[in-house]
């Protein structure tokens, strides 16, 4: 089936996206400690995380990504956006993970007053998840950006004659 990964590609690519989703995380994690600060809200961060890092290695090792994505030059600037992300998330402690964070945060206490009628109060079980899936799709969003602006100087490096670096092997 084209949807079920393929073992022997899935678990080295859910390390890697591990070790991304960690680095990616982290800024936001450093802060939301400080922000909210109970152990259920933080294993609530942490389970978010881990459903971007599951995610992630289940689409790159599904046979129809890695057939018509994962070889070519778009597969090429998902992993060198995805890698430039991570290893430039530390640096983005005051910058866009905090804009993200603050939006995410804000993103649901306005989902929850435009559904409960009140004013968020605490948080309770479940927001911080959600806050964290909404930073995620968020930075996600920022991996993509950065993807296309790679993809698109790639390509015209090569429609100019360039060629850009052999293609890196590895995993997702």
């Amino acid at each position: 089936m084209k949807w079920i990964p393929e073992s022997g590609v899935f678990w080295p690519s859910l390390g890697a996206w591990a070790i991304r989703g960690v680095f990616c995380a982290l800024p936001s994690f450093v802060w939301a400690v400080g922000q909210y600060g109970q152990p259920w809200q933080i294993a609530e961060m942490a389970a978010g995380v881990a459903s971007y890092v599951v995610a992630f290695a289940w689409v790159t090792a599904v046979p129809m990504y890695r057939e018509r994505v994962h070889a070519g030059d778009l597969g090429w600037s998902l992993r060198a956006a995805a890698n430039t992300r991570a290893a430039l998330a530390p640096l983005m402690f005051f910058g866009p993970d905090l804009w993200l964070g603050w939006f995410s945060t804000e993103a649901i206490k306005w989902i929850v007053r435009f559904a409960t009628g009140s004013a968020m109060s605490g948080g309770g079980v479940g927001w911080t998840y959600a806050t964290t899936l909404v930073q995620g799709a968020l930075v996600s969003a920022t991996m993509l950006l950065l993807a296309f602006v790679i993809w698109g100087v790639r390509v015209g490096l090569k429609k100019g004659g360039l060629k850009p670096r052999p293609t890196f092997q590895g995993t997702s």
